[in-house]
Order: C-alpha cells, then sequence, then structure tokens
C-alpha cells in the first residue's frame, strides 16, 4: 500500500486565461470564443497517478447572443418560477438557456484522447463522450439523488431540471448591494465569478488501477478534452415559441470555461507496490458507431471486431435533433411509435430468441374497446392527445421487457438508483404531442425540451456473470419495426416525417500492456 499521498492540482498546458472586457469574457477555454481544446500533461516520474481521484474543475460562464454573461437581478428572482412567457418580458434569460439535464457541464466535452509523453502513442480516444455520459449518469441517480450537492458539482438536476437548471447556468449579480460591491473592484474578473464545478473524466484508461507513470511504463499522460461547439450544449426551454417572444434566440449563445484545472492525487509506491504491480490490465472499453432508421421497417448490421463485447446499446435521435439549440440531444426516446424489435447475431436471434414487443402500440388493440380508453384514435387535437391512450400517455410507448433489457445493456445489471421513470416517459412523450401545436399566442412556448427520456433498445451479454461474446468477423443485427417517417396521423406531426439517427455504443473488454503500451480488442 502506497506509504504517501500527493496531492496535485496543475493548469492546462494551453492555458489562455479568461478576461472579462468591453461587457464580454475573452479567451478561457469554448469552442466558439476561445481555445477548443484542454491539453494537460501529466509529467513522467517514479510515482503512481490515482487514476479515480482525477477531477476536472473550474468554473462556467455562459453569455448570451450579445454577448455578455447571462446574470438575472435581484428583481427578476421574483419570476424564477415563469416558465412561459405568458406575461411579456417575465420568463428569465437562464430559464430559456438549458444545458443537459443528465450531465450538464460535462456536455461540454465532445472527445478526450489520451497519449503516452513516452511514445506519443494514442492510448485511448473516446468519441461522442457527451451522449453517453449524459446516458449513464441518468441510470447512476434517481430524481431525489440528482438533487444533492455532490452531484451538483456536475451543474445537473436530472428529473428536477425543469425548475433548478436557471439557477445552475447564471452568473452572480455584480452590482452594488448594501453599500458593498458583490466582487469587489476586480468585478467579472474576480476568480470567484462564474459557477464552479467538478467532474471525473469517464475514460475506462483513468477508471481502472492506479497508472505508473515511469518511462518503465507509461512515460507520462498527455490528456486532451476536444470541446463541443455550443448547439449541443444548450437549447431552448421549448421546441416551439411565440413570434413576439421577448427572449433572444439561443443562436450566438456561447460558454467559457475560466480557472481550469486538473487536480487529483499522486501515490508514492513501496517496494511491494511495485513487485505486485499488474502490468496487463483489462479495461472496460466502448466504441461507438453510426446509423440511421429512414423507414417503417428497418434493418442495421455492424461487424464489430471485437473479442469481448458486453453490451451493445443503441439510442436515438430526430435528424433535426443534434446541433440544434431548439431540440435537446440529450432526450434519449425510442423510435417514434415503436412496434416491436429482434436481434441477431450471425442472423439468428439472440440474446432473446423471440421478437421483442412495445405494448399497446398503434397497431394493437387493448381489452377496453371504448373510444378515448382503450384504442388509438386520429391524433386531431393536442388538447385530448388522442394519437394516445388518454389519460395513460406512458404506457403507450412503454414496455417493461425492453425497458430492463436496455438498462442491463447499459449498466451490465438491474439497477435500483435511475432516474429512467415511467413518470419521465410519459412527460416526454406528452410533450412530443404538446409541440404539435404552435403556441397559442406570441407570448408562449409548446413542447417542452425539459422533459428528456432515457430510452433505447440494447442487448445484455453479461447475464450478471461476466459473459461475453466474440464479434471478430461476425455480424450483430438490429430489425426495428416502428413509426419512424410514416406520416402516421397517429404520431406527433412534429416527428412522423423525420428519419431518425441512430448512434450504437459497444460495451467492451480490452486488454492493455502498461509497460509495452500494447492494445488487444
Amino acid at each position: 500500500m502506497p506509504f504517501k499521498k500527493l496531492n496535485f492540482s496543475m493548469s492546462p498546458l494551453n492555458d489562455n486565461p479568461a478576461s472579462f472586457v468591453g461587457a464580454t469574457f475573452t479567451n478561457g477555454f469554448s469552442h466558439s470564443r476561445g481555445q477548443p481544446t484542454i491539453k494537460f500533461s501529466i509529467p513522467a516520474q517514479e510515482l503512481m497517478l490515482d487514476t479515480k481521484s482525477l477531477m476536472l474543475s473550474g468554473q462556467f460562464i455562459v453569455q448570451n447572443p450579445t454577448p455578455a454573461p447571462v446574470q438575472t437581478t435581484i428583481a427578476d428572482v421574483a419570476n424564477y418560477s415563469v416558465n412561459n412567457n405568458s406575461v411579456a418580458n417575465n420568463m428569465a434569460e437562464n430559464t430559456q438557456i438549458n444545458t443537459s439535464q443528465w450531465n450538464g457541464v460535462a456536455s461540454v466535452i465532445d472527445k478526450v484522447v489520451i497519449q503516452s509523453k513516452k511514445t506519443n502513442q494514442e492510448l485511448a480516444s473516446v468519441i461522442n463522450y457527451s451522449q453517453y455520459d449524459a446516458l449513464k449518469t441518468g441510470y447512476m441517480y434517481n430524481k431525489d439523488e440528482y438533487k444533492q450537492v455532490p452531484l451538483i458539482r456536475n451543474l445537473c438536476a436530472g428529473a428536477n431540471h425543469g425548475a433548478v437548471n436557471r439557477h445552475l447556468n447564471n452568473n452572480p449579480e455584480t452590482s452594488v448591494v448594501g453599500g458593498q460591491a458583490q466582487f469587489g473592484a476586480q468585478g467579472q474578473n474576480s476568480k470567484f465569478y462564474g459557477q464552479f464545478f467538478s467532474i471525473p473524466i469517464d475514460v475506462a484508461l483513468l477508471q481502472n488501477q492506479s497508472l505508473l507513470l515511469s518511462n518503465n511504463y507509461t512515460g507520462g499522460l498527455i490528456i486532451t478534452l476536444h470541446l463541443n461547439n455550443e448547439s449541443s450544449v444548450f437549447c431552448t426551454r421549448h421546441r416551439r415559441t411565440g413570434t413576439a417572444q421577448p427572449l433572444p434566440v439561443l443562436d450566438g449563445t456561447t460558454y467559457t470555461l475560466k480557472n481550469v484545472k486538473l487536480e487529483g492525487k499522486y501515490l508514492s509506491p513501496t517496494p511491494e507496490d511495485l513487485s505486485s504491480y499488474q502490468s496487463n490490465v483489462l479495461l472496460n472499453s466502448r466504441q461507438n458507431l453510426i446509423n440511421d432508421i429512414v423507414s417503417t421497417e428497418n434493418s442495421s448490421t455492424y461487424t464489430p471486431q471485437l473479442q469481448m463485447v458486453k453490451g451493445i446499446v443503441n439510442v436515438y435521435n430526430d435528424d433535426d435533433q443534434t446541433n440544434n439549440f431548439n431540440e435537446n440531444q440529450y432526450n434519449f426516446r425510442r423510435p417514434l411509435g415503436l412496434i416491436e424489435y429482434q436481434q441477431a447475431k450471425n442472423n439468428v436471434r439472440f440474446p432473446q430468441d423471440f421478437v421483442v414487443k412495445s405494448l399497446p402500440n398503434t397497431e394493437s388493440v387493448t381489452e377496453n374497446t371504448s373510444i378515448g380508453s382503450g384504442v388509438l384514435t386520429l391524433a386531431g387535437n393536442n388538447a385530448g392527445r388522442n394519437g394516445i391512450i388518454v389519460g395513460q400517455e406512458g404506457m403507450a410507448s412503454m414496455d417493461v421487457e425492453a425497458r430492463l433489457l436496455f438498462m442491463k445493456s447499459l449498466m451490465g445489471r438491474k439497477v435500483g438508483h435511475h432516474s429512467a421513470t415511467i413518470e419521465l416517459s410519459k412527460n416526454a412523450y406528452a410533450s412530443d404531442y404538446d409541440a404539435e401545436t404552435a403556441p397559442p399566442d406570441t407570448a408562449t412556448g409548446t413542447g417542452s425540451n425539459v422533459d428528456g427520456d432515457l430510452m433505447g433498445i440494447g442487448a445484455d451479454y453479461t447475464n450478471g456473470i461476466g459473459m461475453v461474446q466474440n464479434f471478430v468477423n461476425q455480424d450483430y443485427e438490429l430489425r426495428v419495426k416502428s413509426g419512424v417517417n410514416s406520416l402516421s396521423v397517429d404520431l406527433s406531426n412534429q416527428r412522423n416525417n423525420n428519419i431518425e439517427v441512430q448512434e450504437t455504443f459497444l460495451r467492451n473488454f480490452s486488454q492493455m500492456n502498461l509497460q509495452s503500451l500494447q492494445k488487444v480488442m
């Protein structure tokens, strides 16, 4: 056991401190208004890096299109509970600007690359980081746990997002209160200005055993974080807003990260630690593939070329849902109007040898045949949501079997603490129908973006005992029957003519030798 632990806090190699000049922040780290990458150098030394202690910390500042920091005054607090502009100009700006409800500030990370300083060899590369991190985090904490202080360090609130997010992306007021300026003469340039955050970096190599940094092993590390564009970080509160919405559109909204640090611990190993150190490690890796659903009956086939696959996770976005300020790309819904799906390995149904159905659906008839209670009728009007079972909106897209299978594909087991509830799916489903009606006047919005779901389609191969499947030169196939691009009147007319993007994450074991730095997938 190491006899000494050394705390460290390091600035980025490419640090360019943010400064407040001319009523706006410049420099710092930002996709649009500063450095689009953050690079850290961990030097080679006779110490171990305690990977599980690594945290990325700093301050998060949101700027409106002006650009100026989003900063509501004390007078605006009285309107914090207002979610629509039912009375002109009374919804606060920080209520209109929303970040991911599942992983908050971590959504600014698009890609993570880790290299050895000894050879410049790439040891790990994770793309589409923010989406998978959001999905996984949502399955780690329930609605109440998202309210607790340790998780708020991510600046996210889960299913509480609609009420809490406005407090998390707001910048403090700098005016004089009680005869005292809030941040003294420094104002916005104060080191205390901005929303503080502290987040882990969820990459397999940094979630494993401690890493020896000596030249006989990794030889030090270079960690590079590539930042997301703003339209992948922010979204409006509503998908459709009134023509005279007094708030500015989000196009041009930016973020700035200031005082960014990588913090953690070095461990000073004993001779016993060095003699028992395992050079060969097994990593919980993941790969990302992409496909689409373009019709009501769709088939996707992959040949992953991976030896030890633990699970396959498929999530879906409408084709206009990503890189769009008016949509929440962290709203993970099943394929629109899902009827059934089946998964196969090498053309044989597996791991389930049957078709998984989602009931009730737009083709099914329930026991109760009275109109509005058991039969799916034409969409018609938003008020009655006649396209779904009235009063049971969430159940029209739910199937407890498919829900459990997806949870196991993502987490490898059934988890008791998570946010993927029936209530959450019901709210997300109802918001789709709400969005089909234009705002009733010029000052309101329809189609909430703050009711994101956490669903998808997946396959778990571990069976709870760590089993894996070999997919080297072998095929995975997913067949989906749904209402995608069907123009069905039983489905939301805001979505029934869209194709959907299918993001596939493959959870697999990979092996790495920490001396030769060779990796086997």
